[in-house]
């Protein structure tokens, strides 16, 4: 990821939205009550053979962690050739994924099956991911086409499509009840503006 890749002018202001608009989300969804603001950090991406590299457990001290990413893609012709945007990857750890689907309202899950668990961190990222994507309509951009959810616990050594024109991603932390317990990462190319 040397030199020739482009940089998206705007990814910071694409970090702030989506920060905000999960911060809305939680609360709106289960009033969850952050114990401090969400911490952005920029950094560079990890490449591995043309996909963004994946490491939950790294994320929480090495907890075992539920992974979910959705891509985001330009149109439909641009996802059915796998031209990828942007991603959003939600990182859970294990022992509060559980907790918190049950504080965003939804049913009750088994956290003993691997299936339940995988399927909830799919559902968070899936919202989390649709209300990104509006936001970013809202904001004057066209209006984005979306993968379904891919889930991997602990990691993913094949990594996730990401926009191969970048190189930074934004990750940002969420403390609640005075722990990092959720881990969300971004990465997006330009979008385009809409007519």
């Amino acid at each position: 990821m040397f030199g020739q890749k482009a940089q998206n002018k705007e990814l910071d202001k694409f970090a702030e939205l989506l920060a905000k608009s999960i911060e809305s989300l939680f609360k709106e969804r289960g009033e969850i009550v952050f114990s401090r603001k969400p911490v952005l950090t920029r950094s560079n991406i990890v490449e591995y053979e043309g996909r963004m590299r994946v490491a939950g457990m790294e994320k929480f001290d090495n907890e075992p962690t539920y992974i979910s990413a959705v891509s985001f893609f330009s149109n439909a012709r641009d996802m059915e050739k796998h031209n990828t945007l942007g991603v959003v990857v939600v990182y859970v750890k294990q022992d509060y994924l559980a907790t918190i689907m049950k504080m965003l309202q939804y049913p009750p899950i088994d956290d003993e099956s691997d299936d339940e668990l995988r399927d909830s961190c799919g559902t968070l990222c899936n919202i989390i991911a649709g209300r990104f994507k509006s936001e970013i309509s809202a904001a004057g951009y066209v209006e984005l086409e979306m993968s379904h959810f891919v889930n991997f616990r602990n990691s993913s050594f094949g990594g996730v499509e990401f926009c191969r024109s970048e190189y930074d991603k934004y990750q940002i932390e969420f403390v609640i009840q005075d722990k990092k317990q959720v881990v969300v990462e971004m990465s997006m190319g330009p979008v385009p503006r809409a007519a």
